[in-house]
């Protein structure tokens, strides 16, 4: 899957969470700056995130990731490497 359509992937299952268009996820922010978002609603949207993508976020990553772009280079790289479910 490209960069791009994994940041797509990401950006819409925080908003989608956060009750927010995509528009309003800025992706050079971390994911504390989504209007709406709180923790079980980020804890939703990883677990949106790995069944779309077929991929397994460990649970510390999220408490770790700085922005959303981070997040989805992460998601990125597990799926280059083949980290399915």
């Amino acid at each position: 899957m490209s960069a791009t359509k994994t940041l797509d992937i990401v950006v819409r299952a925080l908003a989608e969470q956060a009750g927010v268009s995509a528009a309003d996820v800025d992706t050079a922010k971390p994911l504390s700056a989504i209007p709406g978002i709180e923790s079980v609603k980020a804890l939703r949207a990883i677990t949106d995130i790995e069944d779309e993508c077929g991929v397994v976020i460990p649970d510390d990553f999220l408490f770790e990731t700085a922005t959303v772009n981070e997040l989805a280079e992460f998601v990125a790289s597990l799926e280059r490497e083949g980290t399915s479910v």
